[in-house]
């Protein structure tokens, strides 16, 4: 079916307004990936569909070198805003268009939301230019991998007849499958001797698939092992810029048939490459949000619990005059290592909470004198810094406001013994007249 067929069926594979993706994939390196990936995109463009190849292994670049491209930018210099996608696009032949660096794309996801909206909404107009996206992923099971796969209508794994592989390939789509990976993938063999060849390594491929991860394949082609297509990495021309009749160059053909085929029998749905990242953000951020907000209630939780466990302490010390003095100083101690806005008028809330109605005209009236003292240490001296202030107060000023601790517990101690009635109160009536 060609492109003219697909719109006018209104099929699938007519793209519904957003480009068809299929990710190119292996769990190895070596397998001939980019070279399957680039030749495809080719042959797609070549039958006049506009088609978009993400380079999305950024480390090796491989699709540079087979099209002796050295693009100073990547898609990574959209993210940082020092270029425009517009910049950053290489015109590889008629109707195709190479993006490298497109393994940047997770940086984009830790840029500020205003950026970050930008630089997608920029991704996801690139990306309806285009009937065909074309994505070059990395080998093995980096998360950048697959989230490509992921992103994609359709995924094709690239086999060859080495063992290593195939065990390799496998288990990709078992990590694929553990992570929710529902689709069915293609299999594309690489290297294969013959149809016969290739046939074999896919039946016992797909049988292994199926019998120990549950995950059904489809066969999409083969690739024979080829001089031409070996010779083509050196002389930087890949195969499918030949004729169409040249043999090396008929295997893309014919691949790219197979794919039109698969897309025309209905594709699952996608988001996309740009709007799944989109939607990876949204999810990360609700992600976030979540573990905030359950953070929040496990630190109020905790904080219930201390003030219930203090509670508990201070009825615990009954008429203990000393203990409860040590609970609310030890409160007060920590509270005082960090003085600032916040603490202050927590304390302020605090004190003006108390039961003061409850309490004697005595302890209200010793209070307040306690309360004005206070306020008197607690201000500076006009004209003068904090650190001025402490200057001027010196060593003597800490025991100005009530004594030291060793003073008071002597205090309670001595009246203990003469009336047995708690001394702290009288000992600060005292001090307060003092």
């Amino acid at each position: 079916m060609d492109r003219a067929e697909a719109q006018n069926n209104n099929t699938p594979e007519s793209g519904r307004g957003a480009p068809l993706t299929l990710a190119v994939t292996g769990g190895k390196g070596g397998v001939g990936k980019t070279q399957v990936a680039l030749n495809l995109a080719l042959v797609l463009a070549r039958q006049g569909y506009r088609t978009l190849l993400l380079d999305g292994d950024v480390e090796l670049a491989n699709v540079n070198v087979m099209l002796g491209l050295y693009p100073g930018v990547t898609l990574e210099h959209v993210v940082l805003g020092e270029r425009t996608l517009d910049e950053v696009v290489v015109p590889v032949a008629e109707n195709l268009d190479l993006l490298p660096g497109a393994s940047g794309v997770p940086n984009c996801l830790e840029l500020r939301d205003s950026a970050r909206d930008a630089f997608l909404q920029q991704l996801m107009g690139l990306e309806q230019q285009y009937d065909r996206v074309i994505i070059d992923t990395a080998a093995g099971l980096s998360s950048t991998s697959l989230h490509m796969v992921a992103a994609s209508h359709l995924t094709a794994v690239v086999l060859t007849p080495d063992p290593t592989s195939l065990t390799d390939a496998f288990s990709l789509l078992k990590v694929l499958e553990r992570k929710g990976y529902r689709r069915t993938p293609s299999v594309i063999v690489n290297m294969a001797q013959g149809a016969t060849q290739a046939q074999a390594i896919y039946r016992r491929f797909a049988a292994a698939v199926s019998r120990y991860i549950g995950m059904q394949t489809h066969y999409l082609g083969a690739i024979w092992r080829d001089e031409t297509i070996a010779q083509s990495i050196t002389t930087q021309r890949p195969v499918a810029m030949m004729a169409p009749e040249d043999p090396s160059c008929r295997q893309f053909w014919t691949l790219a048939d197979m794919l039109s085929v698969r897309w025309s029998q209905g594709v699952p749905s996608a988001n996309g490459f740009s709007r799944y990242w989109a939607r990876l953000l949204v999810r990360r951020d609700e992600k976030r949000r979540d573990a905030a907000a359950q953070q929040q209630r496990r630190s109020r939780g905790e904080l219930n619990q201390w003030i219930k466990d203090f509670r508990q302490v201070l009825s615990g010390a009954g008429d203990d005059s000393l203990a409860r003095y040590r609970a609310i100083t030890g409160v007060l101690e920590v509270l005082g290592e960090q003085v600032n806005e916040d603490t202050v008028e927590a304390l302020q809330t605090g004190l003006a909470a108390m039961a003061w109605e409850d309490a004697s005209p005595a302890v209200r009236h010793s209070a307040a004198a306690h309360f004005q003292q206070l306020a008197h240490y607690v201000k500076p001296p006009a004209g003068t810094s904090p650190e001025e202030a402490k200057a001027l107060r010196g060593p003597a000023a800490d025991d100005s406001g009530g004594g030291s601790l060793d003073r008071l517990l002597d205090s309670i101690r001595e009246e203990r013994e003469q009336d047995g009635n708690p001394g702290s109160l009288r000992y600060l009536r005292n001090s307060a007249g003092s």
